[in-house]
């Protein structure tokens, strides 16, 4: 199976997770980036194009004219949208052109629907995480909506080979969090910070909104791969706070840290009894004061970090690996 994918060719994201578990699984497959039909790839280029997408519909319909000709030239028997704002009427011609299923995988929050060409455009199949939006989907407009759950890439993501007490002792790191610092997680963290917690935060500092408060907390270093693997799970807890658009869903750190065999603390969903074998409430926290608290008990007990942790990763690594979602994917088309 040839297998098109449409969305951003960068390291770690889903688009890449994707492609690496189709070729796994024996297939063919290739990401169609837009970034490709840039004439520069520089971060001012990228911005340019973004503005020009949102506010010129011309150049909008011009630029996802020129992706679908590259896709329809690939021939694939099946196409994937993750991008949202993948113009409408490209879904037209690629699936008139191509004669295939076309289907669209969300892999963030309700925030990120831009000008809502998803619900604009033809899909064969929905696929969105949030069980909010899946109902939203199929009750207000009847669209093939499904359920699915993000997850973790097993080939690069790779539990390492040591105890986990052996890597805490290596690492040195009571507590951290990696990704975007945005102000709702500024605050909360600042808020560890206060209460005394060693803290180390890997990721982009913040180009607007940020205060300084976290400094001494900053890596300077974003991770990914193995090596994001390896800080996961010598970091006594990980601490996951959910983006407050997570209506009824999680976000994909929280797949990668159980998948690495990290323990976890995270912001609680009712969602989480589906997707752990244990008592959500042992490894989720409702409000700060909440997730301080067992930040503390947990830092106090490690044996129980430990059992807790591997319990989850034998549960995670079984279930929520991108050849899974893959199998998946394919099953409900």
């Amino acid at each position: 199976m040839k297998v098109a994918i449409i969305g951003s060719k960068a390291e770690d994201s889903m688009e890449n997770n994707l492609k690496e578990s189709f070729e796994y699984l024996g297939h063919e497959a290739r990401i169609f980036d837009i970034i490709d039909l840039l004439p520069v790839n520089n971060k001012y280029s990228i911005l340019i194009d973004k503005l020009l997408r949102h506010y010129s519909e011309f150049y909008d319909h011009r630029i996802f004219n020129k992706l679908s000709e590259r896709i329809i030239e690939y021939n694939p028997d099946l196409v994937i949208g993750v991008y949202r704002f993948i113009h409408p009427h490209a879904v037209d011609i690629i699936k008139e052109e191509c004669l295939c299923p076309v289907i669209h995988i969300n892999p963030d929050a309700l925030t990120t629907f831009e000008l809502q060409q998803v619900f604009a455009s033809n899909y064969d199949v929905w696929f969105t995480k949030d069980p909010y939006i899946v109902r939203f989907m199929k009750d207000n407009m009847k669209l093939n909506a499904k359920l699915y759950c993000e997850a973790f890439n097993s080939h690069k993501h790779i539990k390492p080979n040591i105890s986990k007490e052996e890597a805490e002792r290596k690492a040195k790191i009571d507590v951290m969090t990696y990704g975007t610092i945005y102000p709702y997680r500024a605050r909360m963290l600042k808020l560890v910070l206060d209460a005394g917690i060693n803290l180390k935060i890997y990721g982009v500092i913040p180009h607007r909104f940020y205060k300084h408060s976290l400094d001494k907390a900053y890596q300077h270093k974003y991770i990914v791969g193995q090596e994001k693997a390896d800080v996961l799970y010598g970091s006594k807890i990980v601490f996951n706070q959910m983006h407050y658009a997570e209506i009824e869903s999680v976000n994909c750190r929280f797949f990668e840290v159980n998948g690495s065999g990290a323990f976890q603390l995270s912001d609680y969903r009712p969602i989480l009894k589906d997707l752990l074998p244990i008592d959500p409430e042992l490894v989720s926290f409702k409000g700060i004061d909440d997730g301080i608290d067992k930040i503390k008990y947990y830092l106090a007990h490690p044996k129980e970090r430990y059992d807790l942790a591997n319990k989850i990763y034998n549960y995670t690594s079984t279930r929520f690996s991108y050849e899974n979602l893959v199998k998946f994917i394919l099953s409900n088309i």
